[in-house]
């Protein structure tokens, strides 16, 4: 079997999609898309860290951003975000009281998630990349405040995931809900039936997954959108090169073969109707990304 990496180490490109987030969140309450004030703390990029000196900095981070990019691209990975919140809250609201977030990276639900909560978090990722995310979290909130957080150190390569949450407490007579996000372009194929395979085998019906996808034409870097081909090619230059691309029917496929139904795929244009309708004519209709909610039979 070819590579089940998830490992999302401190990279530029992590380390972008957090100051995204966190320029983002300096702008101004009637205007921001996104509420994050923890992201900032895991960047160590010191020019990305000038860009969030000031919000008029962050702002200028963001435009430079859209006319490089495209204005899609950064209204996705913010409101990807918005949404599993939202997720998150209605599988909460539904009685889940388990969580993991699959190659967490620099994600903050684990923050942003108030320690009182009756959720168990269990964090999984690499073991490096875990270590730095650890210790800035442990500063972040000391002592008990990471209480509802269970650290799940992962090599890829060679432990199986199945096995490393069930060692780590999780319980799999009871749904849970899986974030996945920003990882499944870069894996493999075989990755991605890999990790699903072992989502499957310990997911109760009713597991809720959520995970977003770039789009084939994206990965294979033929696009017809000039700026999405260089997304691709900023990936492979900072050495992040995408893998694996899928289109909505691909994902549905994937999926049952699983055992999951999907529920949703949204694109950025869709993400924008709901969450900020205003923006919607400043950014194209966009299908290179889509974020997909799915659920365990």
């Amino acid at each position: 079997m070819k590579s089940r990496r998830l490992d999302r180490r401190a990279s530029f490109t992590a380390q972008s999609c957090a100051a995204q987030r966190a320029a983002e969140t300096l702008q101004p309450p009637d205007r921001r898309l996104l509420d994050d004030p923890y992201s900032r703390y895991f960047i160590r990029s010191p020019l990305l860290r000038v860009c969030l000196i000031h919000p008029l900095a962050a702002r200028a981070f963001i435009e430079l951003l859209k006319s490089v990019f495209g204005a899609a691209g950064h209204f996705f990975l913010v409101l990807r975000a918005r949404y599993t919140d939202d997720v998150l809250e209605a599988v909460i609201n539904d009685g889940v009281d388990q969580v993991v977030l699959l190659g967490a990276g620099f994600d903050t639900t684990s923050l942003r998630r108030a320690a009182d909560s009756p959720v168990t978090i269990f964090e999984v990722d690499a073991p490096p990349t875990q270590a730095d995310k650890r210790a800035v979290m442990e500063r972040l909130q000391p002592g008990e405040g990471n209480h509802h957080i269970v650290w799940v150190p992962c090599d890829f390569e060679h432990d199986a995931l199945r096995e490393k949450l069930l060692d780590s407490g999780f319980d799999p007579t009871r749904p849970s809900l899986i974030i996945w996000l920003g990882v499944t372009a870069y894996l493999t194929r075989e990755a991605l039936d890999a990790t699903l395979a072992d989502l499957a085998a310990v997911c109760a019906p009713g597991s809720r997954l959520v995970f977003d996808y770039l789009d084939t034409s994206v990965v294979a870097g033929d696009s017809t959108s000039a700026r999405a081909r260089l997304w691709t090619q900023a990936a492979a230059r900072f050495g992040e090169p995408y893998l694996t691309g899928l289109t909505a029917a691909d994902a549905d496929a994937l999926l049952a073969s699983h055992g999951f139904t999907c529920e949703a795929h949204l694109t950025t244009f869709e993400l924008l109707q709901h969450y900020a309708p205003t923006y919607v004519n400043r950014s194209p209709a966009d299908g290179r990304a889509a974020i997909t909610t799915a659920q365990r039979r």
